[in-house]
């Protein structure tokens, strides 16, 4: 039987492509600074050499946009609006020099723009984002004080990592062996299923073999096995459908995260609204124990004004612009266009600038499986501000590659009251 004939669950849908995203708005953003008319064909085109007196490292520019473009990565609509932004934000900016792009890994100082300046500069660059409001880094929790290896829940609380873990297991082995198959397949624009090299579909899915079974290809799948399939990424050569002892499974998912894992996940995600309460009991004794120590921890590390530097993409290094477009809410409100000066925080800079925290971590519940956390932070270089003069950080500890696939991370989702922290917007 094939797949697209058996599998009945809704689909699981891949994250927003983020290479897409830096590709079309970075780069689309950077050539905007050769000129209101570039194009990516004239950057491809080697033979065309007037944009090279422009561009830092113009041939490393070039072979990585290649490579994006061989990827897939070029949207034209967006690529030509961001350049169209990006000739805009050079008027306001009033910078005449080269640029390059960081997605080369050239590297700017401070670490902190997409779109890189001249080393002589009075600014490192500019940090382009997709979307209105201010989301700044994915870090390491290690930044915020945390000291573990591998999934930072395991590391500090495996027993109750592991309790929730394998209550989310059990229930989807036992929905696979009465029959249900969990996911569903990939589909083209047309609704045809994606192909994956040796015979299967590109997909995230479980099914329990009660006999020996024989796909399109030849491969056997022996009985009292669960077959999974899974994958990340665009390359479809790198999507598996592989058989699986529970025994197998019980070791693997003890033993850490793996891409094989994500379907568990997956369909935890569909389910924490309550149909598997129990589930959801281990989570939340997980999480509780986890937020006492994770507001500790935290609270020591980012007392540190690097630290909180660190987390607002501050640069110690040099001033930056930091660049938003328009965009239109879920309630249909737009939220304007927005382009800001973010000063450097060395004594070198000139600017007065010494971050602290203005009071307590608060921890906010949310429901799903990441946790939030509020972080408000003062300039206190000229005294003690005014009460409420604070910047507030919302901060998610979270599985952002997939529930049980990979590790933790943390990421600034949105920053609140920046000019309390001297962020200038630049109007005109």
């Amino acid at each position: 039987m094939r797949a697209k004939e058996f599998l009945s669950e809704r689909p699981i849908e891949e994250g927003d492509a983020s290479g897409s995203t830096q590709f079309n708005s970075e780069l689309g953003c950077m050539l905007g600074f050769v000129g209101a008319d570039a194009t990516l064909e004239n950057l491809l085109n080697p033979k065309f050499k007037k944009y090279n007196t422009k561009l830092i490292k113009p041939n490393d520019v070039r072979a990585q946009a290649q490579l994006g473009y061989d990827q897939g990565l070029y949207i034209p609509e967006n690529f030509n609006a961001w350049v169209k932004l990006g000739a805009a934000i050079k008027s306001k900016t009033k910078y005449k020099g080269n640029v390059g792009w960081d997605g080369t890994g050239q590297g700017n100082q401070g670490g902190v723009a997409d779109v890189v300046f001249e080393d002589g500069a009075t600014h490192t660059g500019i940090s382009i984002k997709e979307t209105s409001g201010i989301t700044l880094t994915n870090t390491s929790p290690k930044e915020l004080g945390f000291d573990y290896t591998g999934d930072i829940f395991k590391s500090y609380f495996e027993k109750y990592w592991l309790e929730w873990k394998q209550a989310v297991v059990d229930r989807v082995l036992e929905l696979a062996q009465s029959g249900r198959v969990i996911g569903a397949p990939k589909t083209d624009s047309e609704g045809n299923p994606v192909k994956q090299s040796g015979g299967g579909e590109k997909l995230r899915a479980i099914q329990y073999n009660h006999d020996d079974h024989t796909d399109d290809a030849g491969n056997v799948y022996k009985a009292d096995t669960y077959t999974i399939w899974y994958g990340k990424g665009p390359d479809i050569k790198t999507w598996k459908r592989e058989a699986f002892t529970k025994d197998a499974i019980n070791k693997a998912i003890k033993a850490g995260n793996s891409l094989m894992q994500r379907v568990f996940g997956d369909w935890y995600q569909t389910a924490i609204a309550g149909a598997e309460p129990k589930a959801i009991e281990y989570q939340e004794k997980l999480f509780k124990a986890f937020t006492d120590k994770a507001l500790e921890e935290m609270s020591k590390a980012l007392a540190k004004p690097k630290a909180l530097s660190k987390l607002l993409q501050m640069s110690e290094e040099k001033p930056y612009y930091y660049y938003m477009p328009e965009s239109k809410t879920k309630g249909g409100k737009i939220k304007p266009e927005k382009l800001y000066e973010v000063p450097g925080t060395g004594g070198s800079t000139g600017i007065n600038v010494n971050l602290k925290l203005a009071g307590p971590i608060e921890y906010k519940q949310v429901k799903g499986t990441g946790q939030k956390y509020h972080v408000k932070v003062w300039n206190v270089a000229n005294g003690k501000p005014g009460e409420d003069a604070y910047a507030v950080i919302t901060l998610y500890i979270r599985y952002a590659n997939g529930l049980f696939a990979e590790n933790p991370t943390a990421r600034v989702q949105e920053l609140k009251g920046a000019e309390h922290l001297l962020w200038q917007s630049i109007e005109k």
